[in-house]
């Protein structure tokens, strides 16, 4: 279904306001769901994307909102970017999407905080003749027009190998993201497989929700450290959980004793692993993500074949190559 907009809506709708949080200075203003861009009155304008992240306090949500915006102004578009205070947050999230919808926007991108819940407001949006593109984080369901990011599963696979064959034995505990989250539940599917299948001298032993924050990673990991005193591998499903991991190891004076290993590949994730703070991450392309969703979304207007899955990559970044990655890729 093709969607153009020869006037736009001036409608506004109130987003979340940011929360502080670790990464607060990368975080942009998420007030975009309520302004109207002067261009929107243009007839050069060729439609309104919208843009909802799991939430603006993570630099790798905020890194594709940015390239989206970046690449739609450049193709013609009216881009708005908004997302909950928390990935945690699914109904703030639904919320936003459907008043994007009752708008009456050209697309909407987003990545889901729940790959169930998201479903319904995906036939919403299509039902109103709004097609839906999924960036990061799949859906369980739904008439969405591509999903465009990481093979989740694979990069969980990858960290996997990593510590396998940097650790001999020992035991290992997961920081995993949040209930319902697709992206960290296929990681840690992903890592356990391979862990369990290819070197069982590594035990998993315990695996718990940080959220995705860092604050949440540190209490988890002190938890962690009083049960299992011995440990030796911390794989956590983002690297907000690997800073706040390695915060907690570091305090308790086991950093020479534990490996840690995040995912995301954000640029203070590198700095933390050229400090000596972390061990490893695998890295996505956010900014790369981005520009490709503009394509898709140009692509899907003209009439043209769209892929229903495209994977973006990923890395895995060591002190060897962590100067690589200080900017997003």
């Amino acid at each position: 279904m093709k969607k153009f907009l020869a006037a736009m809506l001036s409608t506004t709708i109130l987003c979340s306001a940011m929360a502080a949080c670790g990464n607060q200075s990368t975080t942009p203003d998420t007030d975009d769901t309520a302004k109207s861009s002067s261009s929107s009155t243009s007839t050069n304008v060729k439609g309104t994307i919208a843009v909802v992240t799991k939430t603006m306090n993570n630099p790798f949500h905020v890194t594709y909102g940015e390239a989206i915006k970046q690449a739609g102004e450049a193709a013609g578009y009216e881009v708005l970017v908004s997302g909950p205070d928390a990935e945690t947050d699914v109904d703030k999230q639904i919320s936003l999407i459907e008043t994007y919808i009752e708008q009456g926007v050209s697309a909407i991108v987003t990545s889901a905080c729940s790959s169930t819940a998201i479903v319904d407001v995906i036939e919403q949006a299509d039902a109103k003749g709004i097609p839906v593109f999924l960036v990061d984080s799949g859906a369980d369901g739904g008439p969405y027009v591509t999903f465009i990011g990481t093979d989740n599963y694979a990069g969980g696979q990858l960290a996997g190998e990593w510590v396998g064959e940097n650790v001999d034995s020992g035991k290992c505990v997961i920081l995993d993201g949040n209930s319902g989250n697709d992206a960290t539940t296929k990681r840690v599917k992903g890592f356990s497989e391979v862990i369990t299948d290819k070197y069982p001298k590594i035990e998993i032993v315990a695996s718990d929700y940080a959220n995705c924050e860092i604050s949440k990673a540190m209490e988890v990991t002190e938890n962690f450290l009083a049960a299992y005193p011995d440990l030796k591998v911390i794989f956590c499903a983002n690297d907000n959980m690997a800073i706040g991991a390695g915060q907690a190891v570091a305090a308790a004076g086991l950093r020479d004793q534990i490996n840690i290993c995040g995912f995301d590949g954000q640029p203070d994730a590198a700095q933390a692993i050229i400090d000596g703070e972390i061990d490893a991450t695998i890295a996505q392309k956010p900014a790369t993500m981005g520009k490709m969703v503009v394509d898709a979304i140009e692509k899907y207007e003209a009439g043209e074949t769209v892929d229903k899955e495209v994977d973006t990559g990923c890395d895995v970044v060591t002190k060897d190559n962590a100067k690589t990655y200080l900017n997003w890729q």
